[in-house]
C-alpha cells in the first residue's frame, strides 16, 4: 500500500480531467501531468539522496508544487512533514532538529527569512530545494525535476509504514510529531469520499493550510474518487467566493470563520453558487444562530466533522440531510467512541466526560515518545483531551477542552508556546496566555503580563515582538498588564481566574 498510488490509479483512469487547480494564477494540471510532476519530484528526492524512511520539509504554501512534493515524498517510500508556512526560525528549528529532516522543500522568500540563518544549527538538513527566486547554495524546484524522468513505481510500503509526520504540541511539554500511516491515509481517504458523496467530475475547494490534519478531508477525500482539488494560498472571501462562482464549486470546506466572512461579502447578482451543493466545516464548532444563516444565503448542505491530528481527522460527522445544530454528528463507520471518567469507565447518554475513540485512522504514536504515546492511550481507545456527551441517537456534542488549548479561526494555538516566546523579553516577569471567545474566529489569544520592576513595555511594542518571533495567528489580540498573577498555595497560575477577569 501506497497512499500516492491514488495518483497513479487517476492517471489512468481520467488521465485528460483536472486534478489540481491553483485558484491563485489559474494554473490547471491534468491526472497525467501530476501524475507525472509526482514521479519527477520522487526521482529528483532519490538522486539527492532521500531514501525510504527519510523525513522530508515541506514549507510551502497551498499551491500545486505542496501536493507534488507531497505525494513524491511518499511515493518514494520517504516520510512527508509538512509545517505551516507562517512558522518563523525558532518554531521550525525545533521541528526540523527533532524529526532529524534531511532535506527541505520551502519556498524561497520564506526560506531566506526564516531557515537560511539556523541552518548550521540543524545538522541532519543536507540539502534545501527552493520554488521562486533563486537561493544560493539552494537547488531550484522546476530547475531540478525537469531533468527527471516522469516514470515511477510508488515504493511497497507496509499498511504500517510511517507516511507523514504532522507536528503538535499539547499545554505543557514540547511540540510531538504525530506519525500518521499509508493505511491511516488510505482508510481515511475512502471514509471521506463517502461522507462528502464525491465523485470524479466534483471539484473540491479549500483554503485551510495543507500542513494541517484537514487534508485527510480537502485532498485525500477528493483524490479517492478522482475529484479535482482548487486551492489558495490564502484564505480571501471575495477571491472565494469568485472562484467557487468561476469553477462550479461543488464542495468548499472550511472553519467557521471563513463563512462568517463570506456571508459578509456575498451578492446574489455578483456570484453563481447554485452548482455548491456541500459546505463542510471543522476546527471548532459552527455558532448555532450562523448555521441556518449560511444554509439560507449558499443553500443546503451544510455539515460539520469532528476529529484530530491523532485520529487522521474524521471520526463523527453529520450526515447530509441529518445534521443536528451544535451537534458534530454521530460515530464514523468503523469508529467507536465512548464518553468516559477519569478511569475510561463509560457514561451514561447525557453526561459529560472525555471523548475517547478507537478505529483505523488512530495514529501509529508520537515520534521517538513512546511514553506519551502509551499515556494517551486507555483500553486500546486514544484520549482525545476534550470533553464532550452524546445524545439518546448516538449524536455527539462538544462541551469543553480539556486542555488549555485555543482554536484560533481553526489554527491551534498553544498558550505554553506563546509565553515561551514572551519569556524571551527581558522586561516580563510573568505571563499567561488564555483564549477568549471571538464571534469571527471561535476564540483568540490574549496574555496576562506583570513587569519586572521599573520594566517599560507598551501594548503595541510587545505586540510587534510577537509578531517578529511567532506565526500570526499564536500573536495575542490584546496584552493586559496586571501588577500580580493569581496563584494557588503551589505558586499555579490560575488560569481560571484570568479568564473569569
Amino acid at each position: 500500500m501506497n497512499i500516492s498510488d491514488l495518483i497513479t490509479i487517476n492517471a489512468n483512469r481520467y488521465p485528460n480531467r483536472n486534478a489540481v487547480i491553483c485558484g491563485d494564477d489559474g494554473r490547471e494540471l491534468t491526472w497525467r501531468e501530476f501524475n507525472r510532476m509526482v514521479s519527477r519530484l520522487g526521482n529528483s528526492l532519490k538522486k539527492m539522496g532521500v531514501e525510504k524512511g527519510d523525513r522530508v520539509g515541506i514549507y510551502l504554501p497551498n499551491c500545486p508544487e505542496w501536493l507534488i512534493t507531497f505525494f513524491g515524498v511518499m511515493r518514494i517510500g520517504a516520510i512527508a512533514l509538512p509545517f505551516n508556512i507562517l512558522y518563523k526560525s525558532g518554531e521550525i528549528s525545533y521541528i526540523l532538529n527533532d524529526a532529524r529532516v534531511k532535506l527541505v522543500v520551502g519556498a524561497a522568500r520564506e526560506v531566506k527569512q526564516n531557515i537560511l540563518n539556523i541552518l548550521e544549527t540543524i545538522p541532519s538538513v543536507e540539502k534545501i530545494v527552493t520554488l521562486g527566486e533563486t537561493v544560493a547554495g539552494a537547488v531550484d524546484f522546476y530547475a531540478n525535476i525537469s531533468e527527471n524522468s516522469d516514470i515511477l513505481t510508488g515504493e511497497d510500503c507496509h499498511d504500517d509504514d510511517v507516511a507523514a509526520m504532522l507536528y503538535t504540541s499539547g499545554t505543557t511539554g514540547q511540540p510531538k510529531g504525530v506519525m500518521l500511516s499509508h493505511k491511516n491515509f488510505m482508510t481515511k481517504a475512502a471514509l471521506n469520499s463517502a461522507a462528502l458523496l464525491l465523485n470524479e467530475q466534483d471539484v473540491f475547494m479549500t483554503a485551510a493550510p495543507y500542513c494541517h490534519i484537514f487534508i485527510t478531508v480537502t485532498l485525500l477525500g477528493p483524490f479517492y474518487t478522482g475529484a479535482a482539488v482548487l486551492s489558495m494560498s490564502r484564505f480571501n472571501p471575495d477571491k472565494a467566493l469568485e472562484l467557487l462562482s468561476r469553477y462550479r464549486v461543488t464542495h468548499f470546506a472550511g472553519v467557521p470563520t471563513m463563512y462568517i466572512f463570506m456571508l459578509n461579502s456575498y451578492s446574489p447578482k455578483k456570484y453563481d453558487l447554485t452548482a455548491w451543493r456541500y459546505k463542510q466545516t471543522a476546527g471548532y464548532s459552527m455558532p448555532p444562530e450562523l448555521f441556518n444563516k449560511i444554509e439560507q444565503t449558499f443553500g443546503p448542505g451544510l455539515c460539520e466533522f469532528y476529529g484530530s491530528t491523532e485520529t487522521c481527522a474524521t471520526v463523527t460527522y453529520n450526515r447530509l440531510g441529518h445534521s443536528k445544530i451544535g451537534s458534530i454528528g454521530p460515530a464514523a463507520p468503523g469508529y467507536s467512541l465512548k464518553i468516559a471518567d477519569e478511569q475510561g469507565n463509560e457514561l451514561p447518554v447525557g453526561e459529560v466526560g472525555e471523548i475517547l475513540v478507537k478505529g483505523p485512522g488512530v495514529f501509529r504514536g508520537y515520534w521517538e515518545r513512546p511514553g506519551a504515546t502509551k499515556d494517551a492511550f486507555k483500553d486500546g481507545y486514544f484520549c482525545t483531551g476534550d470533553l464532550g456527551c452524546r445524545d439518546e441517537e448516538g449524536y455527539y456534542y462538544i462541551v469543553d477542552r480539556k486542555k488549555d488549548l485555543i482554536l484560533n479561526g481553526g489554527y491551534n494555538v498553544y498558550p505554553r508556546e506563546v509565553e515561551k516566546i514572551l519569556y524571551q523579553n527581558d522586561k516580563i516577569l510573568e505571563c499567561a496566555v488564555i483564549g477568549e471567545k471571538d464571534p469571527d474566529r471561535g476564540e483568540v489569544p490574549v496574555a496576562f503580563v506583570v513587569l519586572k520592576k521599573d520594566g517599560q513595555l507598551s501594548e503595541a511594542d510587545l505586540i510587534d515582538f510577537c509578531k517578529k518571533n511567532m506565526a500570526s495567528y499564536k500573536v495575542p489580540r490584546y496584552i493586559k498588564f496586571i501588577d500580580e498573577m493569581p496563584k494557588n498555595s503551589t505558586g499555579k497560575i490560575m488560569k481560571r481566574l484570568l479568564k473569569e477577569a
